[in-house]
């Protein structure tokens, strides 16, 4: 465990000598990453890539006890949004006492330029009667509130916030018996430490032929958009897809990808224009997906890119030397910046016991 001294070798306690998704042990560890202050006291992980199926993922990943934490009703997540999960909790609670329905021209822009992507693929303004659809990770239930408004009948998975449960029927695991027609999966594959796992989950509570819809954070357009930390941060975002390695996950989970949502429409209400999401659409197939060839490519090819355009001399000198090196070198510089506050607090205080 690392000290106020850490050595020059990194290596952390916790680290996954296999994949989180697949399980294959050809697993290459890739770069460093700065993260928040674990328990053992660490201030690193490394980025670490599976040549199997093309996840990156931090390691050591997020214990399930710390995830379960985050997001649980008392955790960090719930806490800064509290104020705001309430007042939609009361808004929906006052929606179900009316029993009026929002007109479908009331859908803002945002949600309105996905649906209309979405329809090419799924009858989202016109379901069949009895459709359902389960939104996992719906948080405050924007999603499934329109969703309903439109006629399909909403079930969704949330631990973090009751704010969407006046209206909606709340699970706490996917059903496991094919009868949902439709799973809406927005922003929340990356948060998960086993992501393969969710899929089948996902992929058991559909019908032969029913759809899902994925969006996460996209790894290999990152020398256009050049946001590491929104694909991986260490914490929250523990692991990250890049367009291969997703379709290949959907195929192992008995996925067909249809359809990728990427029109400049999209990226330009949601993000202003840059390339930073991956959206895509599969079935649940008895013929899915196969394996794609060399499924990390994409993504390293994308970091090295990344990195040439935008690290200098110095930078691209440490490239040169073991990733444990170089994690290293960033946890004793960490671990001193942490006592020189702290000695710089001791002397403060020594100062003004003396002053008082």
């Amino acid at each position: 465990m690392p000290t106020a001294e850490p050595g020059w070798w990194l290596r952390l306690e916790h680290e996954a000598s296999s994949c989180p998704a697949c399980a294959s042990p050809r697993v290459a560890l890739l770069d460093v990453l700065q993260v928040p202050k674990t328990r053992e006291g660490t201030r690193v992980a490394f980025l670490a890539g599976c040549r199997a199926c093309g996840l990156l993922f931090a390691n050591p990943p997020p214990r399930q006890d710390e995830l379960h934490h985050y997001y649980s009703p008392g955790g960090p997540w719930a806490a800064l949004r509290a104020e705001r999960m309430g007042d939609i909790e009361a808004a929906n609670a006052r929606r179900i006492r009316s029993s009026k329905r929002r007109p479908k021209t009331h859908v803002p822009r945002r949600a309105r330029s996905l649906f209309d992507a979405l329809a090419v693929h799924v009858p989202v303004y016109e379901p069949p009667p009895g459709a359902k659809l389960l939104d996992f990770g719906c948080g405050d239930g924007k999603f499934l509130n329109r969703f309903q408004d439109f006629g399909w009948d909403t079930y969704g998975i949330e631990p973090s916030t009751s704010a969407a449960f006046p209206r909606h029927r709340r699970l706490t695991s996917a059903p496991q018996d094919g009868t949902f027609d439709f799973v809406f999966l927005n922003h929340v594959l990356e948060h998960v430490v086993a992501p393969l796992d969710l899929l089948w989950q996902l992929a058991g509570a559909l019908r032969d032929g029913g759809v899902l819809f994925v969006s996460v954070p996209r790894i290999d357009t990152l020398p256009t958009h050049g946001d590491l930390d929104y694909c991986i941060s260490g914490r929250r975002h523990v692991v990250c897809f890049s367009e291969a390695c997703l379709r290949g996950l959907l195929g192992r989970a008995g996925f067909r990808t249809v359809g990728r949502l990427d029109a400049q429409e999209l990226d330009a209400v949601f993000t202003e224009g840059m390339p930073l999401r991956l959206r895509l659409v599969a079935v649940r197939s008895r013929d899915p997906d196969p394996l794609p060839d060399a499924p990390l490519t994409a993504a390293l090819e994308a970091l090295a890119r990344h990195g040439k355009a935008r690290e200098g001399v110095a930078a691209r000198v440490r490239r040169l030397l073991p990733v444990r090196v170089r994690g290293g070198l960033l946890n004793r510089a960490a671990a001193r910046r942490v006592l020189e506050r702290q000695r710089a607090g001791s002397e403060t205080s020594g100062r003004q016991r003396v002053g008082g």
